[in-house]
């Protein structure tokens, strides 16, 4: 039987490395410069509180409250509390990802510990920099610094068929490690081989039986590659020993898809990116192809169920399954297993697949509409709750019953215009 711990909360699991970095700087060198100082600087510094703003004024949630840091990791651990609250049944609709901002004391840090690539150095190498970030070739000395993060919304399979959400990707399996005693620099350890741990009887196997799949069914992986000399190769070492470990067959290739060649490396929102790279390969039934690999690095001929292309490469059918990695500094390493869309609707009836594809197609075409007002200007992309959604027009707060009264209302939802109605008031 469900439970009442969710009825129909929403959950906001987003989360970030660092945070907001500009108001990290202003924090601490305002005052030593005695410049005007924001009064509420240090609130934008508390990594949580910039999830929590965005999503409680777009969407007002009451629901958990629960922001991952986990360094570069971020939004893979996000997804993995996302993942487990749908599990536990306390939320039904989870708000999943990460960002990372970019500053001058972060930048400096990377660079002093050799992870970032050296302009100078790389172009008197030959190389411009926009072929600096190249993750398993024989030239790599680093990343290049990015900015930015992503959103995953999460939801159980008999929602999204009943709302008619679209369906990009099913997430099977989402979980993270500890690298054990390891100084985790330069490079991560390898905690995320347990999701192995047993073989064909493994948590990753069993999730993949679940749907009927097998290892020989993942046909890509998205690995974090940070375009470091220390890190590639680790992680390399990781997913082939866990393709040994499930039984892979020899000479199926498993297709690695280095996105960092391509954005950068946003720290904490870097799994994000790669999870929604990874759905867009799933259903186009493309493998992107490696930006900047001219010569793969012979230390990577030992991973022998490995695949590395720098063309993209297209089958002509939507891929079954793909993994992610995503490590962190802290000891923190993640992997997910997604899969192609039809691992949930190829086990609907013709009429409910009709039924469902007509919803959701519905949904896009309003989704479309509403995009495109936006970029013409129509309408702003987001507005910002100006008051508490129970206040009154003018902006009166009102009183604290109605609240209360719908938070301890099992039945409460809703109306058609967008105002909650408890179950008493329904009746």
């Amino acid at each position: 039987e469900k439970s009442h711990w969710s009825k129909g909360h929403n959950c906001n699991c987003w989360g970030a490395g660092i945070g907001g970095m500009q108001s990290l700087h202003r924090l601490y060198v305002d005052p030593v410069l005695d410049d005007t100082r924001q009064n509420d600087t240090l609130q934008e510094t508390l990594i949580n509180v910039v999830a929590a703003y965005a999503v409680q004024s777009y969407v007002g949630s009451y629901g958990v409250m629960s922001h991952p840091v986990a360094a570069c990791a971020t939004a893979a651990v996000s997804l993995e509390e996302g993942f487990d609250k749908l599990l536990l049944d306390k939320a039904d609709f989870v708000v999943t990802g990460g960002y990372d901002d970019i500053g001058l004391e972060g930048s400096i840090g990377f660079s002093d510990m050799n992870a970032t690539a050296d302009t100078d150095k790389m172009q008197k190498m030959g190389l411009e920099p926009h072929q600096m970030s190249r993750s398993n070739d024989a030239r790599r000395r680093g990343f290049v610094e990015a900015q930015g993060g992503g959103t995953l919304l999460l939801t159980r399979a008999e929602l999204a068929l009943e709302k008619g959400l679209p369906i990009l990707g099913v997430v099977g399996f989402a979980t993270s490690y500890g690298d054990g005693i390891h100084k985790s620099i330069p490079a991560p350890g390898l905690g995320a081989m347990a999701a192995a741990m047993g073989g064909t009887q493994s948590p990753l196997a069993r999730a993949l039986n679940r749907f009927g799949l097998t290892t020989d069914d993942i046909a890509v992986v998205s690995k974090h590659d940070t375009s470091t000399a220390a890190n590639d190769p680790n992680e390399n070492r990781l997913h082939n020993t866990i393709q040994q470990a499930l039984g892979r067959t020899e000479g199926n290739p498993l297709f690695v898809v280095s996105q960092k060649t391509l954005t950068g490396h946003p720290k904490g929102g870097a799994a994000a990116w790669q999870l929604i790279g990874l759905c867009q390969s799933l259903q186009e039934g493309l493998v992107p192809g490696n930006r900047n690999l001219d010569s793969v690095d012979g230390q990577m001929e030992e991973f022998g169920h490995l695949t590395f292309s720098d063309r993209t490469l297209s089958t002509g059918v939507g891929l079954r399954a793909g993994l992610v990695t995503s490590l962190g500094f802290g000891h923190v390493s993640a992997l997910a297993l997604v899969m192609h869309p039809e691992a949930v609707l190829s086990q609907l009836s013709d009429e409910a697949r009709t039924a469902y594809e007509a919803k959701s197609a519905e949904r896009t075409r309003l989704r479309d509409v509403e995009l495109t007002h936006s970029m013409m200007e129509l309408k702003p992309f987001f507005e910002a709750r100006t008051h508490r959604r129970f206040d009154a027009a003018d902006g009166t707060p009102c009183q604290l019953r109605e609240e209360s009264a719908m938070l301890l209302d099992a039945d409460s939802r809703l109306d058609a215009a967008g105002r909650f109605a408890t179950g008493a008031a329904k009746q």
